[in-house]
């Protein structure tokens, strides 16, 4: 098993001119990248905790817990510019799928169940696909 790991927005630390755009922009841009950067340093904080796992289930289940916990901040962001809220609602449904996938390949290591485990694992490969777009599009967004 290959080991699992968001380099989500690891981009997001960029210089981001923001001073010429509105405030609502620039507070939403704010708090969405804290949101996602929050999801980032707890997922590497528990990628530490887990990394004498061989079976890589734990650090597969704290990516999950740091997912959602991440997804549900960013739900609970009041984005009023609509580019923005599109953003984070990609990034919502992206970490809700990338928790779930998560799961499933760790229970499905864990029960040794290799039918699961191939399948849930392409799934979350797919998943984690999403996130490079993801990121450059709240990048390019804030930058403007």
């Amino acid at each position: 098993m290959r080991p699992y790991g968001l380099y989500l927005l690891a981009a997001l630390a960029l210089p981001f001119g923001i001073a010429s755009c509105g405030a609502s922009k620039q507070n939403g841009c704010t708090a969405l990248i804290n949101v996602v950067n929050g999801g980032l340093q707890e997922l590497e904080n528990g990628q530490q905790q887990a990394k004498n796992d061989p079976s890589q289930s734990t650090e597969l289940r704290v990516m999950a817990d740091a997912l959602d916990k991440a997804g549900a901040a960013a739900a609970q962001l009041d984005l009023t510019v609509p580019e923005l809220k599109a953003i984070s609602q990609r990034y919502q449904a992206m970490a809700r799928d990338v928790s779930k996938y998560a799961r499933e390949v760790a229970d499905a290591a864990d029960k040794k169940d290799l039918d699961k485990l191939q399948k849930s694992r392409a799934q979350l490969n797919e998943t984690l696909k999403l996130e490079d777009p993801i990121v450059d599009d709240l990048n390019k967004f804030c930058a403007e």
